[in-house]
């Protein structure tokens, strides 16, 4: 409530500002978008940009209701399905917010690939539950746990029942990518409804961050909440209607100096590959949410280095929660038995290239390892660097078109 109270209290001059801009249609060098493109919804982008798109509503079975798009191929095709999970504090904006030519749905989608593309509960475009409203704490009562076990496979699940397809393409980015190795590893059955795992940047293991941040969020993150309890607050920075104008009042072009600032310690530098309108379109999609607990679970996997559920810190609660001695369990990486393709950047200061490598090698069936030839590659590049599209998504497409057998049933 704090960010969107003063995000509309700057509303009406920032208006002005970007009026004085000449905001509508200017683009930006090298990508075919324009300022406008932060205050659309994601299928307002994908109709402008003259695709067709089918809005979906997916239901948990612990009553969450997600919203899912899906892009219809231009040239129908029997090619599997693609499946797409966004990042951390963000949404399927991940995978169109380029542009038709350099987005990675959008190159997808002209191949005939038939694109569905997730939003994680207590995003923008998945705050709905059957019973309880966003106002409920008990709505905010998950972690990257059931993102995973119950949204993912929820979400396979719609997709393969809609396509009447046997198997898709899985593609991930950072928690995308982490939350499919939580329901492959808790819920193994789904190995064979996965022709590839796509992982880019996979945030599984991330005690190797070099961002200061982070590590200061892995230690401070009980006090932090602390504060967010008593203030009745279990939602980290939502999307707000005028967070675009907010942050371009905070980080004015061209320096931008307080968002990039941020931005680099966070994702890693790399500034030659960040378009500086890019970013501003950016901050009209992200952040698009999250829940206090599932900000928890990040701070423990990077503070204790351990892929498992939430630790309650307390034994009472955790033998509540996992029975026995209240032990926490660890995700079973070795019940992951679909193939694994793992893409890194070596300049990522949110998930370490090492602690990537050291997923691969609790992974048994990694079939394909890539790092990003740019040896500034950062986090925040897998979705919006300059050269995305050359140096990895052009990687992306041929591995998923290599691997597409077109046995569809």
């Amino acid at each position: 409530m704090f960010f969107a109270k003063l995000g509309s209290s700057f509303g009406v001059l920032l208006i002005l500002v970007h009026l004085a801009d000449g905001f509508k249609n200017q683009t930006t060098a090298r990508f075919l978008v324009e300022e406008e493109d932060a205050l659309l919804t994601v299928p307002q982008l994908i109709r402008k940009y003259g695709y067709q798109v089918q809005e979906h509503q997916v239901e948990t079975p612990d009553g969450y209701l997600l919203g899912m798009y899906r892009i219809i191929p231009r040239r129908p095709s029997r090619k599997h399905p693609v499946f797409m999970m966004h990042s951390l504090f963000s949404s399927c904006s991940d995978w169109v917010l380029i542009g038709r030519q350099h987005g990675l749905a959008y190159l997808l989608s002209n191949l005939g690939y038939d694109v569905w593309m997730g939003n994680a509960r207590g995003t923008r475009y998945s705050r709905k539950h059957k019973l309880l409203s966003t106002k409920n704490p008990t709505f905010w009562d998950f972690s990257f746990h059931e993102i995973g076990f119950y949204d993912v496979t929820s979400l396979i699940d719609y997709v393969l029942d809609q396509t009447a397809a046997s198997k898709l393409h899985y593609v991930g980015f950072s928690q995308g990518a982490m939350t499919a190795f939580v329901a492959l590893s808790s819920r193994p059955e789904y190995n064979d409804k996965i022709i590839q795992l796509h992982a880019l940047s996979p945030a599984v293991y991330m005690y190797r961050s070099l961002s200061s941040f982070l590590r200061l969020l892995s230690v401070s993150y009980r006090q932090l909440a602390q504060v967010f309890i008593k203030a009745g607050q279990y939602e980290i920075i939502p999307n707000f209607e005028q967070q675009y104008f907010l942050f371009r009042w905070l980080c004015p072009a061209p320096a931008q100096t307080l968002c990039r600032s941020v931005i680099y310690d966070i994702v890693g530098a790399n500034p030659d590959q960040l378009d500086v309108r890019m970013l501003r379109i950016f901050f009209g999609h992200f952040p698009a949410g999250a829940s206090l607990k599932q900000v928890g679970h990040y701070a423990q996997i990077i503070r204790d280095g351990l892929f498992r559920q939430v630790d309650y810190e307390d034994p009472v609660l955790n033998r509540a929660a996992y029975g026995g001695y209240g032990e926490v369990p660890r995700y079973n990486l070795s019940q992951v038995t679909a193939p694994v393709r793992t893409y890194f950047g070596y300049n990522d200061n949110t998930v370490n290239y090492l602690n990537v490598l050291q997923l691969e090698q609790e992974v048994p069936n990694v079939i394909g390892s890539y790092p990003v030839p740019d040896k500034r590659f950062s986090h925040i590049d897998f979705i919006l660097a300059n050269s995305v599209r050359e140096v990895l998504y052009e990687e992306i497409v041929r591995n998923i078109e290599g691997s597409d057998g077109r046995n569809y049933h």
